[in-house]
């Protein structure tokens, strides 16, 4: 199995927007493409040249990368609940009235305005902080101080003691949605795992096809050795013409099998274009991909079914997000279960006063000794069913979700299994294979010599050359499936990136 090192890949947001921006119903360049079907245009690529492109442009990949993104947005909407605000009012009163007594005001005029903080903790505790000022005048001739002005700071804070108290009932948006931000990237490195074993075995599968085609080009040219000897026997009257016919009928054969064997490299030539992207490429749509690793490899992975069943249940996409979301499950049950307690609020005051002339004044008497404070409970009692039907509901949703997580564990260890199984098969068949291509290119030598002595028959030798080349092709395709476990196993367990060198950036 080909490891890929040190590849790093980077994707930032501000490169990706700009680039959806450019693909949308963008024309195709037809002059361009056209100019470039006739050029004879090689491609030396590797399997991480291959891995890379089909990351750069995939769109798949653009669309997950920026999921991250808007959950963070969503964590920062559930941390603004927390956020203080800052308020500001301003009143002007007139009040006009007939008088009752010789002591009471017939005018008034107030001007009042006032600012503060309030804010919310997250233990659910309310808290406000107003300084008020006000200025008031009367026609009233006892009043000592006309105008007057009144500074009243206040401090009030409420404080539930049932419901919506507590820290993980009030931060609950804010721990889900930042399980959801962690759930975004896994989704994303989950396809970007997708794509990279995609991307190799369409690899894998070309190199195979590019094996096959030389294997049939082989077999052709034994053939037509073969023929040659055949002609010269025939015109010396050694042979019968039904063995040149044989003879002539198989190089035919072979040479179909060569065009079949040609049609099928170009399709898995296309199809690697098409995963890297290429096949958009109006500069290299129609180059031909030359594979720098051109030999293929035999590379025995030790493999450990109770480790890989460990990294399948920690490094797993599909398992990660599974637990976050029981998590994101369970915290919802615990705010349902808080939302059906009746509101039992503790409210505390504090102010204090100041009395003056000006409101420079009033705002420096402000004193200890005139201050006025309360306490308090309120309490509301909900007389509707919506909240407990809510709590019912988060708890079907809990159970659901539990039965979702097991069935998922249990797929996992079946395909985590099989995945272990099926590399220890297609491992012997490589040693089996191997030992069968070695074995059929001796005899096929040994028979050779025996034909060139007149001891093996042309039906016999042609039989022996089909039999070589078989073994070859058993021999190549056992490597492919072999590597192609490889893949699928790392996919299981969770390690594709790992294993091969790729780096996704967290932001």
């Amino acid at each position: 199995m080909i490891i890929v090192k040190n590849l790093i890949l980077f994707i930032f947001v501000s490169f990706l927007i700009p680039a959806f921006a450019e693909t949308v119903i963008k024309d195709i360049d037809k002059d361009i493409f056209i100019s470039n079907s006739l050029q004879g245009k090689v491609l030396k690529l590797s399997l991480t040249d291959c891995i890379v492109y089909a990351l750069k442009n995939n769109s798949e990949v653009l669309i997950k990368k920026i999921e991250p993104n808007l959950r963070e947005l969503d964590i920062k909407i559930a941390k603004g609940r927390f956020d203080p605000v800052i308020t500001g009012e301003a009143f002007l009163t007139e009040v006009k009235e007939k008088p009752t007594s010789s002591f009471s005001y017939s005018e008034l005029e107030s001007r009042e305005f006032a600012f503060g903080l309030k804010g919310r903790l997250i233990t659910g505790t309310d808290y406000s902080l107003e300084l008020r000022n006000k200025r008031t005048k009367t026609d009233l001739a006892l009043q000592n101080i006309n105008p007057y002005y009144e500074t009243t700071p206040t401090f009030t804070i409420t404080q539930p003691l049932s419901k919506n108290s507590g820290i993980l009932v009030n931060t609950a948006d804010i721990v889900i949605a930042r399980n959801s931000k962690i759930q975004s990237y896994e989704s994303f490195k989950d396809t970007v795992m997708d794509i990279v074993s995609k991307t190799k075995v369409c690899f894998y599968s070309y190199m195979f096809h590019l094996q096959s085609y030389a294997i049939a080009e082989s077999s052709l040219a034994r053939a037509k050795d073969l023929l040659d000897i055949v002609r010269q026997r025939y015109s010396k009257g050694l042979v019968s013409e039904v063995d040149l016919l044989e003879i002539e009928t198989v190089v035919v054969e072979r040479e179909k099998l060569l065009i079949s064997a040609e049609a099928q490299l170009k399709r898995a030539e296309d199809e690697l274009k098409l995963i890297t992207n290429f096949i958009n490429d109006p500069q290299n749509w129609n180059a031909q991909i030359e594979i720098v690793e051109s030999k293929l490899e035999f590379k025995e992975e030790p493999v450990s079914l109770l480790e890989s069943l460990k990294s399948a249940f920690e490094f797993r996409p599909d398992y990660r997000i599974a637990k976050l979301n029981l998590d994101n499950r369970n915290i919802k049950v615990v705010t349902a279960k808080n939302s059906v307690l009746p509101m039992v609020d503790l409210v505390a005051s504090l102010s204090f006063n100041g009395l003056g002339d000006s409101g420079y004044q009033s705002l420096e008497k402000i004193d200890k000794d005139y201050k006025s404070y309360g306490l308090g409970v309120r309490v509301t009692l909900p007389l509707d069913d919506i909240d407990r039907a809510r709590l019912e509901q988060r708890e079907k949703e809990l159970e659901q979700a539990l039965l979702s997580f097991k069935r998922l564990e249990q797929k996992i260890i079946l395909e985590v299994r099989d995945r272990v199984r099926d590399i220890d098969i297609q491992k012997r068949k490589v040693k089996v294979a191997k030992l069968n291509w070695e074995k059929e290119d001796k005899n096929y030598s040994a028979q050779k010599e025996r034909y060139i002595a007149g001891l093996v028959s042309t039906h016999d030798i042609l039989d022996y050359q089909d039999r070589l080349f078989q073994a070859e092709l058993d021999y190549t395709k056992s490597i492919i499936d072999y590597n192609i476990a490889l893949i699928n196993f790392d996919k299981s367990i969770g390690l594709t990136l790992v294993r091969n060198g790729i780096k996704l950036e967290e932001e």
